[in-house]
């Protein structure tokens, strides 16, 4: 009796498993680069900037979300004005090395005065690096 042989299979590299991980680290990668975005408040109405920029990120800076009632929000987090001066003090006291750079992201309804008092704290705290966030309309 004559033993059939066996076809032989073609080596190569099998590109699911690939795929698969290219894939998994697009997610990835997608998560933890929304994971800033989450720092904005949903109800602030930007105000519109004829000549804005778009801002580069700039790691460890510091989101100052103004909404339009006084009320400073950063990390999630509602601070009123001297909770926010403390926060910026302790900030710049613990990391004496890193240069804080704040943005401050205003309601467009916002009196100008609760804007100038994140201003203020900024600067009595030695922080000298501040830019404010704007729209650019289409």
């Amino acid at each position: 009796m004559k033993i059939k042989e066996m076809p032989e299979e073609e080596v190569g590299f099998q590109m699911s498993p690939m795929i698969d991980i290219v894939f998994q680290l697009i997610i990835f990668f997608m998560v933890v680069s929304t994971f800033n975005q989450l720092q904005l408040e949903e109800d602030i109405m930007v105000p519109v900037a004829f000549y804005s920029k778009e801002k580069e990120v700039i790691p460890g800076e510091m989101l100052i979300n103004v909404k339009f009632d006084g009320k400073y929000i950063v990390n999630q987090r509602e601070y009123n004005e001297e909770t926010l001066r403390g926060l910026i003090f302790t900030t710049v006291k613990k990391n004496p090395d890193l240069d804080l750079h704040v943005t401050i992201r205003a309601d467009k309804r916002t009196p100008h005065k609760y804007v100038l008092k994140a201003v203020k704290a900024c600067s009595e705290a030695g922080v000298s690096k501040v830019s404010f966030v704007a729209v650019q309309r289409d």
